[in-house]
């Protein structure tokens, strides 16, 4: 999957003519120019707003009338909100604009996407995003992507976790909370300390929702937040366990 970052103002002029170039760029790589999604928040965003006059109202009426608007190089572009994007977007390539990071959370949850060119709501309205997939970058050199979680046991048995539960429910089962609880609660134990954002983006980067994901960071802040270390009593085995993770 193709992730471009434009790290332009959204009301920049430029920023729509950059994000269309990439998606040229996308097709040419792929061979094949197809469906693009322009995703904003809200329809009234592409009417009146810096977006309208980036395109030209003419294409912004017609797109929020539902229509489809014909790119210059092949394929066609139609518009979406994060309440009509759908969850069927195979091949799809979008241009996420006035991206913060709740739009790309919803990006994230879509599999099967051809792309996705990311013109932030503001310049580091998508910091974290980046961070998680190292994109590149308009404008600069390709990044060397770093390990969002550099303490491997904290990994392993973040790994544990993610292979053990239903990604598909997140933690909303209870069984699947209890296993989230239980490793979280032994790595406190063990002096482990994890950064939130990190921990959310590694499981977005791993399978995780992005909705789940939060869920997952909010417990492990509540179990981090504890005034006394938590105690080991009624987690079955847990030192084998961490004994299996420090040894992977």
């Amino acid at each position: 999957m193709h992730r471009i970052l434009v790290p332009l103002d959204s009301h920049d002029p430029e920023s729509w003519q950059y994000a269309l170039a990439y998606v040229d760029q996308i097709g040419k790589a792929r061979g094949q120019h197809g469906d693009v999604i322009l995703l904003v928040h809200t329809r009234h965003q592409i009417d009146g707003s810096s977006l309208s006059g980036h395109m030209g109202s003419g294409h912004a009426k017609a797109l929020n009338a539902g229509k489809s608007m014909k790119l210059p190089f092949g394929g066609s572009l139609r518009l979406a909100t994060l309440k009509t994007l759908g969850h069927v977007l195979k091949d799809t390539i979008i241009i996420a604009f006035f991206a913060d990071e709740k739009m790309l959370g919803a990006v994230d949850d879509r599999r099967g996407l051809a792309g996705v060119v990311v013109v932030p709501d503001f310049t580091d309205s998508a910091n974290e995003w980046a961070s998680r997939w190292s994109p590149v970058v308009h404008g600069q050199s390709q990044p060397v992507a770093q390990p969002l979680i550099d303490d491997r046991i904290v990994e392993a048995a973040l790994g544990c976790l993610t292979r053990m539960i239903n990604l598909s429910t997140g933690l909303s089962n209870p069984r699947d909370k209890d296993a989230a609880n239980e490793i979280l609660r032994i790595l406190e134990y063990k002096g482990h300390v994890i950064d939130l954002v990190k921990l959310r983006s590694w499981a977005i980067q791993n399978g995780w929702r992005s909705g789940d994901a939060h869920d997952l960071s909010q417990l492990a802040g509540k179990i981090g937040s504890l005034k006394n270390k938590p105690s080991m009593a009624k987690i079955y085995n847990w030192q084998d366990r961490y004994e299996r993770w420090a040894s992977v």
